[in-house]
């Protein structure tokens, strides 16, 4: 069974079994694969997202472009090859597996921080751990407004989650 791995604060980092993932054929893989797995919960359109990441392009082009993108993503992450498949993929939508064997940073980072009522200390000091910079630092604009501003959202988002676990961690200590 093969696990992977994505870690999105900081710079971008995705393992499969401890091996770094190598072979994204453009950022927009991994912006996809990032925007997909931080989006799970979600069952997204093809047209959604290539309007996302492709928003300047014709619409054939940009469905085009995220085949492409969805083929070489599926390759890399040997997708047909897990006991669950990472993406769940059919004619119109995309969605990634909730019940594949994958770990994701941000996601165990709010898991640890949803523990914390009332605040436990070592919960917070363990989300606190897995940030290791600002979430998908270093990832310039996509050419794309609407995926430029889920970005920013994301990271103010975090940045409240990780002050929320600071202050609950100093009242903690100061108590």
């Amino acid at each position: 069974m093969q696990r992977l791995s994505i870690s999105l604060f900081g710079p971008f980092t995705a393992n499969l079994d401890g091996v770094p993932i190598s072979g994204f054929k453009s950022q927009k893989v991994r912006a996809l694969l990032a925007y997909l797995a931080v989006e799970a919960i979600r069952v997204h359109s093809r047209d959604t997202l290539a309007a996302l990441l492709w928003p300047d392009w014709p619409e054939q082009a940009a469905r085009n472009n995220l085949r492409y993108a969805l083929y070489n993503l599926r390759q890399i992450i040997r997708d047909q090859q897990a006991e669950h498949p990472y993406l769940l993929i059919n004619r119109d939508t995309v969605q990634f597996n909730r019940a594949g064997d994958y770990w994701l940073d941000v996601q165990e980072f709010c898991r640890f921080l949803d523990k914390t009522l009332p605040p436990d200390p070592e919960s917070i000091k363990q989300a606190l751990q897995m940030v290791q910079g600002e979430f998908l630092e270093g990832f310039g604009s996509q050419d794309s407004l609407e995926f430029d501003e889920w970005l920013t959202q994301k990271r103010a988002e975090f940045h409240r989650m990780m002050v929320f676990g600071l202050s609950a961690l100093a009242d903690y200590y100061e108590a």
